[in-house]
């Protein structure tokens, strides 16, 4: 047998969660953006749902469109549909379509009504609005603005840096809609008064290494949803909800595929019965996984756990592991614990592995894949899956019902 062959054959495991599968697939992208330039914001807050590219705009910003940022950098974020069930304001009827996202931040207390009660959602939002609305989520209260409560809030706006990239200066000036999303990128790295954490951690957010500008992989891993397991095409309208979308980014098997990605994952499913899928709603991004190398940078093992094997008599410390007879090295902690007697995996158990391939096929002695996930699942008396457990680390397990849906 050729050194190639043993390659395909012995794979080590990494520690890693699911998550590093977007971080990697995500990377070669985030290397092309400039740390803090405008496409980098706007791809931050894609990331996460906030914002597109359809909000840098010099266009004038509407009260409605910032208030709907407001809420979607917010915590808040998940009540805002709850709150359109009523009328937000004397202007707002709760027919309006950003009634629920208007009614949220005057809730909060991010933003105000004029004189009887009306918000005038279609009216320019201003500088003044901006300020009210970003030191309010952060804490800070009219008292702590001085005498002059307008000017003392400009001043610090301005202090805490939420104005840079803003082109907007003196309170009555109406901001654009990038001039909005300078805000509200500002607004999700500045410390909050009373924490030593960024406004960001919100929606799960953290600062890059460099401690200025926000993690874009961070945000694309924060709104992360998978892995799935997709056993037919008819599966992926219901389980996948941007599925059908236009525009949408699809990578298989961690190549951007284009147009074809859809192919591609209906070949797997067709050919094969099943596909690996994680999604990211707010950057309209798919990446899926198959078991086909195709000399793609990932690919999938799918098998029948045979043998687990130790180190010496230490049971809690497995070596290895041998997947439809073939013998998997299990070289850290943490995946061995999922192999280990107080794992989850057990001989019998049907596993898929996702593989990332370091190097392109060659002869040389260094190993060519690492997995970075392992997903578990259990047939099923029809020989459907009953259950399916997506081990990302040691300590983390997602349950998942017959049909890909989150059970705790």
């Amino acid at each position: 047998m050729n050194k190639k062959s043993l390659i395909l054959k012995k794979l080590t495991f990494i520690t890693a969660a699911a998550a590093l599968t977007i971080s990697t697939a995500f990377a070669s992208f985030a290397d092309n953006l400039s740390t803090g330039s405008q496409s980098y914001r706007i791809n931050v807050l894609n990331a996460v749902g906030v914002a597109d590219a359809s909000y840098i705009s010099e266009a004038p910003c509407t009260r409605a469109y910032f208030a709907k940022m407001l809420v979607l950098a917010s915590a808040a974020r998940e009540s805002a549909t709850a709150m359109a069930a009523s009328s937000a304001a004397n202007d707002v009827p709760a027919s309006y379509d950003k009634s629920g996202y208007i009614k949220t931040a005057l809730t909060n207390g991010w933003m105000r009504t004029r004189l009887g009660g009306i918000f005038a959602p279609e009216d320019g939002v201003t500088l003044s609005d901006a300020a009210r609305a970003a030191l309010a989520m952060l804490g800070y209260e009219d008292s702590d603005m001085g005498a002059n409560v307008t000017a003392g809030r400009i001043s610090k706006f301005k202090a805490l840096k939420l104005n840079e990239g803003v082109k907007a200066s003196n309170a009555s000036d109406v901001l654009t809609y990038t001039d909005a999303v300078n805000v509200i990128y500002n607004l999700l790295r500045t410390t909050s008064k009373n924490s030593n954490s960024i406004y960001g951690t919100a929606i799960k957010l953290a600062l890059s290494s460099t401690g200025n500008e926000l993690n874009v992989t961070e945000a694309m891993e924060s709104s992360m949803t998978g892995p799935v397991l997709i056993k037919s095409e008819g599966e992926l309208p219901s389980l996948i909800p941007i599925w059908g979308r236009e525009n949408l980014n699809i990578y298989y098997n961690g190549t951007n595929s284009g147009t074809a990605g859809t192919r591609y994952i209906s070949s797997q499913l067709n050919y094969y019965g099943w596909v690996i899928i994680y999604y990211n709603e707010g950057s309209n991004t798919i990446w899926a996984y198959g078991n086909d190398t195709g000399g793609n940078t990932y690919h999938c093992v799918r098998g029948t756990v045979n043998t687990i094997y130790y180190d010496g008599d230490d049971i809690a410390s497995p070596s290895s592991v041998v997947v439809d007879n073939t013998e998997y090295d299990l070289n850290t902690s943490e995946v061995r614990f999922m192999f280990s007697v107080n794992g989850d995996v057990k001989v019998g158990d049907q596993v898929i592995l996702i593989c990332k391939s370091n190097t392109s096929f060659t002869d040389s002695d260094d190993t060519d894949y690492y997995a970075i996930a392992v997903v578990e699942f259990y047939p099923g008396s029809d020989n459907t899956y009953s259950n399916t457990i997506f081990a990302s680390d040691a300590t983390k397990y997602v349950a998942v019902d017959s049909s890909g849906n989150r059970v705790n």
